[in-house]
Formats: C-alpha cells, sequence, structure tokens
C-alpha cells in the first residue's frame, strides 16, 4: 500500500468516525445556546430526556432525539407529568426562551433576536426564572391561534407572568426558511407506522355512517370521515371506493387510521425563489402533522378530467400556525397507486395569530358529494 492511499484511507476514517460520534442539532440556536451554557459530552447521549446537566447551578433539560439530534435544551421547569397531561409547544419555548435570555451575552445572535421579540413581563422578568423549578405552582390561559398568558407563583405570591402571541417562529427559535428545512427534513426521514384507532358514538343500525367533525374557514372546508359496512353484524370501516371518490380522497387526506398508499410529489417553494421536493406516501406527511398537534380540515376545489384539486389544512391551534397542502390527485392515483401519484405544492407553517381568512379564498371550496 503506497503511503499516499494509506493517508487517504487514514483521512476518511477519521472523517467517518467523527460524523458517528458528532451530535447535530435540531436547529441553529440550540447549537448556539449548547455553546452560552457551555454543555459538554453531549455526543454522549442517547435518545430520550436527559436532566443531569445545570447552569450556574440551575438544573436543565436536554432532549435528543432518534436521529441523535440534540432537539431541546432549556431550564428544568416543566415535569413530564404536566407534559402528558396537558400537551402544549408552550413548555419547550418557555424553557428555552428563558435560559436564552439568562445565557446569551450581550451582542449575540440571541440577544439581537430577542430585542425585537414581542414577548411582555407583567410581572418580574427573565432573571426571575432562574430561581424557579418545577415545584413552582404554574398557570396558562390562551385564545387559540392568537396569544398566550403564562404565570408562576410561589408560596402563593405571583413572581413571574409573560404574554406573547402564538407565533411559531418565536416558539421554535427559527426563521421561515429554518422551520421550511426542518419540515422537508422530516418528511424526507418519516416512515407512517399503523396505529389502531378507537371510536365510540357509530350507530348500531345502518350501513353508511358520517362521523361528523368541524369546520375550517368555511362550511366546504371540513374533517368528517366517512364509514360504511356490508352488513349490520360488520365492523365499521373507511370509506375507500372508486364509486365515491371524492369521499374516499377526504378520508386519505384527513384519518390517520387510512393505510391508503397514495403517493404525492410535494414541491416547496422556498423563501429566496428556490424550490425543493420529495415524493412520499402521503400517509407520512398526515402523521407528521397530526404528531405536530395539527388538526386537518379538508376542502375540493374543483374537478378537471379525473384530477381532483383540493386543499389540505393542517391547523395548530395551540402553535398558531397551519400547513397547506395544495394537492391535484388523479383518480387513477387513488385506484392503482402503485402506477400513478398525486402533485403537490406545500405552504409551511403560515402564522396565524395576525391573519385574515380572507387569504385563504374560501369561495373556491365545493360540498363533498
Amino acid at each position: 500500500m503506497t503511503q499516499k492511499r494509506l493517508t487517504i484511507l487514514l483521512l476518511v476514517a477519521v472523517l467517518f468516525g467523527t460524523q458517528v460520534r458528532a451530535i447535530g442539532f435540531a436547529t441553529q440556536a440550540l447549537e448556539r445556546l449548547a455553546t452560552y451554557v457551555g454543555l459538554t459530552d453531549l455526543d454522549r447521549l442517547g435518545a430520550g430526556v436527559h436532566d443531569g446537566y445545570t447552569y450556574k447551578g440551575r438544573p436543565l433539560t436536554v432532549r435528543v432525539n432518534e436521529w441523535n439530534e440534540v432537539e431541546h435544551i432549556g431550564l428544568h421547569l416543566f415535569s413530564q407529568e404536566i407534559r402528558t397531561m396537558q400537551p402544549l409547544p408552550l413548555y419547550d419555548f418557555l424553557e428555552r426562551y428563558l435560559l436564552a435570555m439568562n445565557a446569551a451575552p450581550e451582542g449575540s445572535d440571541e440577544r439581537v433576536y430577542m430585542a425585537w421579540d414581542k414577548v411582555h413581563y407583567p410581572v418580574g422578568d427573565a432573571t426571575v426564572a432562574m430561581r424557579l423549578d418545577t415545584t413552582a405552582m404554574f398557570s396558562e390561559t390562551h385564545i387559540d391561534r392568537h396569544v398566550y398568558k403564562v404565570a408562576w407563583t410561589v408560596n402563593d405570591v405571583k413572581c413571574l407572568e409573560m404574554s406573547f402571541y402564538m407565533d411559531y417562529q418565536l416558539m421554535a427559535g427559527c426563521n421561515a426558511i429554518e422551520l421550511e428545512q426542518i419540515m422537508f427534513r422530516k418528511i424526507r426521514r418519516g416512515v407512517w407506522i399503523e396505529r389502531p384507532q378507537s371510536h365510540t358514538g357509530f350507530p348500531a343500525t345502518g350501513k353508511e355512517f358520517v362521523l361528523q367533525g368541524r369546520n375550517f374557514i368555511s362550511p366546504m372546508v371540513r374533517n368528517d370521515l366517512y364509514y360504511v359496512r356490508k352488513k349490520e353484524s360488520d365492523a365499521w370501516a373507511l370509506l375507500d371506493d372508486a364509486g365515491s371518490m371524492s369521499k374516499t380522497i377526504a378520508n386519505i387526506m384527513l384519518s390517520d387510521e387510512s393505510a391508503h398508499e397514495l403517493r404525492v410529489r410535494v414541491k416547496l417553494d422556498k423563501y429566496g425563489l428556490r424550490t425543493d421536493s420529495a415524493t412520499v406516501s402521503y400517509n407520512v406527511w398526515r402523521q407528521l402533522c397530526i404528531d405536530e398537534g395539527c388538526t386537518p380540515y379538508f376542502g375540493i376545489k374543483s374537478k378537471e378530467g379525473d384530477v381532483y384539486k383540493c386543499s389540505v389544512f393542517m391547523v395548530n391551534e395551540t402553535g398558531g400556525y397551519l400547513h397547506l397542502l395544495s394537492i391535484d390527485i388523479p383518480k387513477e392515483a387513488v385506484s392503482k397507486p402503485q402506477a400513478a401519484e398525486a402533485r403537490a405544492k406545500i405552504f409551511c407553517y403560515i402564522p396565524l395569530h395576525n391573519a385574515s381568512d380572507n387569504i385563504f379564498k374560501v369561495d373556491e371550496f365545493s360540498p363533498i358529494q
């Protein structure tokens, strides 16, 4: 083996080894925060929650995802019990933001960004958070899609109160471009996992049933689900019938129970006039959005030949945003998914706290037949 070849092989081995050991960060802000706080040995952490770190004597919490990325760093202010009992996107935000307010040095990117944030402190300020832990009494009120107000009380005295808009860029610590990148990274990684569903309220008689949902922006944009059975002794099942194509498409778009193998070519028009695209199972994107806390709504705009032109709104009421998927679905993509695919354009993390329903052109939608 020549000296040159040996050198190349050693270099490749070093680079490969570094890639295996190195840990990533879900966002750029988290990477900077880890530096400000002085976190070390993150590459030794496995997937899960780690509460062994401290900053100036205060306990921190760090969470690593299955992709070996640090997806959360913050002051340990919330127990797992409250996160499970009342899931909200604000827990990560408050723990991370209050830590950054105390740890980011003057002149840092965080200080510049946070100077523009519309976060208000009617009681106390960010430094109070350094005296709080999971034993403090926490309360929150919110108006869906608009605003949060939160407070901590210790010994019956309110010591910190904050209010802020449901601005997901603020809560995630990312700008619109990075949020788009994160969504497409999730789409490419995602794998649909079948999840048993249990429903109540089905009628004892009949062979067709509509599980009534709600509407969004228009009476024609809804999340009703359609069920059928051949005889009354059978269990109810989602309608999947080429003879009732619009209802079948609605079920595929909306229900995490649907295992239909619809493939879709998703195009993202990025900021800066760049584009990205990926072909994925629609199930993957639907499940990613539902796991984020989104509620799906579906509307049909028109039918041109055998192509159904539709919109899917994935609305996150407590995150203050929605994902909009404008999708063209050929009939063949439903009846023969191995032979054809749908085409879609995605608009990610559209803010709702200052949006008007008029921007969604609600008069374009038609009833589902």
